[in-house]
């Protein structure tokens, strides 16, 4: 079992035996069966002192990933093993090093653990002060995903979203500009980047793109209900959405037998459209409009499209930042 360590990392010892042997874990270079050296042994190869690696190890039968057997040894956990970070190197496995280090460190300090929660509760509602009186822009081609972003992404109090078409933009460039006066942030999804950055050419507002996913619910409905002699009807706003939706069921390799949409908000040409469907999608401004006339008999499913994760993480910090430069609306 290779471990190295660091000692002028400044990261401690006994995290670093720790992850690393996840890290092992991981990699399949320690294998369930396979038992690992004594906290003797592996503290002499190490040149650390006994206590370390049994920190190490304590910590790691506590979070399963190893376990002790009296009179035999110490083991991978077989019910865990296969469950250890699937990604040593990401983003939580990098912020728990990071925590273990600051309560260790503060430890080394004199500092009680309930001290220290409180200094880490009050600089979190600093922080979460810094993020408020921010307007941001978000620009989108479907009315649909705009009406989503607006109303279901909670982005913490005093975040202000303005809903922008792109061809709003288009029908009058000049109301755009004026609109820019009070924005702090552009928001927009990859596909339109290109085009809003061109539109920005002479703001000084930043451009953020960002991803957006089916709703993994949504899919997962879907997937359950549809087969290749299903039909699927979309009732939405704009034939964009609907060519979203039929991509995205496509890319998912969901079967059906055939898909048609509507954008009417004619009642007599709904009900026309619903007839001999067996799946039916509305966008979300549409749900409650098509549920008063479907049958009981047929699925109805609302199809939401959200920010991925790390879209969500990276306009949180762009906020952030934003708000620690002072805001435009602060520097005017």
């Amino acid at each position: 079992m290779k471990i190295e360590i660091d000692k002028k990392s400044g990261i401690p010892l006994y995290l670093q035996i720790k992850h690393q042997i996840k890290k092992l874990l991981k990699n399949g270079d320690l294998k369930p069966g396979e038992q690992l050296p004594t906290e003797r042994d592996l503290s002499e190869r190490l040149g650390v002192s006994r206590n370390t690696v049994s920190m190490a190890y304590k910590e790691l039968v506590l979070e399963d990933v190893i376990r002790s057997i009296p009179g035999k040894g110490t083991f991978p956990n077989p019910k865990t093993v296969n469950y250890v970070e699937s990604k040593v190197d990401n983003n939580l496995a990098k912020l728990e090093e990071i925590i273990d280090v600051t309560i260790n460190e503060a430890l080394e300090l004199n500092f009680e653990l309930a001290e220290l929660k409180k200094i880490v509760n009050r600089k979190i509602e600093e922080k979460e002060k810094l993020i408020k009186n921010i307007n941001i822009a978000f620009i989108e081609c479907n009315y649909e995903q705009l009406y989503f972003f607006s109303k279901g992404i909670e982005l913490g109090t005093g975040i202000s979203i303005v809903p922008i078409l792109i061809d709003e933009i288009h029908k009058n460039p000049n109301k755009f500009k004026e609109q820019l006066k009070s924005i702090d942030l552009v928001v927009t999804t990859f596909f339109h980047f290109d085009e809003v950055k061109k539109y920005l050419a002479e703001q000084k507002q930043k451009v953020l793109a960002i991803a957006l996913d089916p709703l993994m619910e949504t899919m997962v409905n879907i997937a359950h209900l549809s087969s290749k002699d299903k039909r699927i009807g979309v009732i939405c706003i704009t034939d964009r959405f609907a060519k979203r939706v039929f991509q995205s069921i496509r890319q998912a390799g969901i079967k059906y037998q055939s898909f048609k949409f509507s954008i009417s908000h004619n009642q007599d040409e709904l009900e026309k459209f619903l007839t001999g469907l067996d799946i039916v999608i509305t966008s979300p401004g549409r749900r409650k409009e098509v549920e008063k006339i479907i049958s009981p008999r047929i699925p109805l499913i609302e199809f939401i499209y959200v920010p991925d994760k790390g879209s969500i993480n990276m306009l949180k910090l762009a906020l952030l930042d934003l708000k620690n430069e002072g805001g435009k609306k602060e520097k005017r």
